[in-house]
């Protein structure tokens, strides 16, 4: 006698929807751990600027966090 570990009928359904439920909450922690790490990395890039290159783009070191947060919006 064959012994499988297939799952048949409605159990296989259940099985693959807590998957893609799985892969989905894996994703969207993963998208928010990359956007967290750019954002990160853009407050960090723009307050290493000089006073003279931020007003260069149109700020002041007080609106870092405000201009960092509108581009990451744009993307």
């Amino acid at each position: 006698m064959a012994f499988s570990t297939h799952t048949a009928g409605p159990e296989r359904g259940r099985v693959v929807v807590t998957s893609i439920a799985l892969l989905a909450w894996v994703g969207n922690k993963a998208k928010a751990a990359l956007k967290a790490l750019q954002m990160a990395r853009m407050l960090s890039t723009l307050s290493h600027m000089s006073d003279y290159q931020l007003a260069q783009i149109g700020i002041s070191r007080s609106e870092i966090p405000a201009y960092a947060e509108k581009l990451m919006a744009d993307e």
